[in-house]
Order: C-alpha cells, then sequence, then structure tokens
C-alpha cells in the first residue's frame, strides 16, 4: 500500500512540475510574441514616416499613368487643401459638410487601387501613406482646439 501511495504522490509531483513548466514556457513565449509585435509595429511606423518625408521633400504630386488614378490624386489634393483651410479657421460647420466628399473619396479609392499596376502602384502607396499622415496631423490638430 505505502508503495502504491508513494507511487501516486510520485506521479502527481511530476505532474505539477511538469504544469509549472508548461506555464513557463507559455509565459515565455508570450513574452516574445509581445516583444516581436513591438518591434514590427516601430519598424512600420518609422517605414511610413520615411516614406511620408520621401514625398513631403519632393512637395510634388505624383504623375500617374492612368487618367482616373491621376484625377483621384488632383481631387484628393483639393480634399487635403480645403480640410487644412477648415482646420486653420476652426469652422465646424464647414468640417460637418466636407464629411461627404471625404465618404466619396474613399469609396473612389477603393476603386481606383484594385486597377493599379506596376509603377502606379509604389507611387500610389507612397503618396496615400504620405497623404495619410498630414491627414492625420490635421485631425489632431482639430481635436486639439
Amino acid at each position: 500500500m505505502k508503495k502504491v501511495f508513494l507511487g501516486v504522490l510520485a506521479l502527481m509531483f511530476l505532474t505539477v512540475i511538469s504544469c509549472k513548466e508548461a506555464t513557463d514556457k507559455a509565459k515565455e513565449g508570450e513574452e516574445n510574441v509581445e516583444e516581436v509585435a513591438e518591434e514590427t509595429a516601430e519598424k512600420v511606423e518609422e517605414t511610413t514616416e520615411e516614406v511620408a518625408e520621401n514625398v513631403e521633400a519632393t512637395g510634388d504630386v505624383p504623375t500617374f499613368s492612368d487618367p482616373a488614378v491621376q484625377e483621384y490624386v488632383n481631387a484628393y489634393e483639393e480634399y487635403i487643401a480645403e480640410y487644412t483651410k477648415i482646420v486653420e479657421s476652426k469652422d465646424m460647420t464647414a468640417f460637418a459638410g466636407l464629411s461627404q466628399k471625404g465618404q466619396d473619396l474613399a469609396t473612389k479609392a477603393q476603386d481606383i487601387s484594385g486597377k493599379l499596376t506596376g509603377e502606379d502602384a509604389k507611387l500610389w502607396t507612397d503618396y496615400m501613406t504620405a497623404s495619410s499622415k498630414k491627414m492625420q496631423e490635421l485631425a489632431a490638430k482639430m481635436t486639439a482646439q
């Protein structure tokens, strides 16, 4: 009877130890995943800032081979200019009127992005990244007021 009891006790002891080791390994894995996610987020942010700076440094709106894409980009530039004026003037009524134009542009962007090929796709990505950064900065100004 003692041998059976000691055997069961030893088995329970080993089970507790293995569960603890499994828990420790799971925690280590979780920490590694969090670390990799943070590093990836930092790299994405750095890359986004670099692209935005490159487009901003040129100061020019890129030229696309597809006329529909170029038309969209020109309309988006007008939207950004109008948005900027509204933020500077702090005119909330005008801001509310701009929302429909933004929604229309977002819908059109989805259609256009599916048609991009080659060099236009890269230009589009760089342009939209820089424009998004610009819009985020403007939105931050608007909410800070």
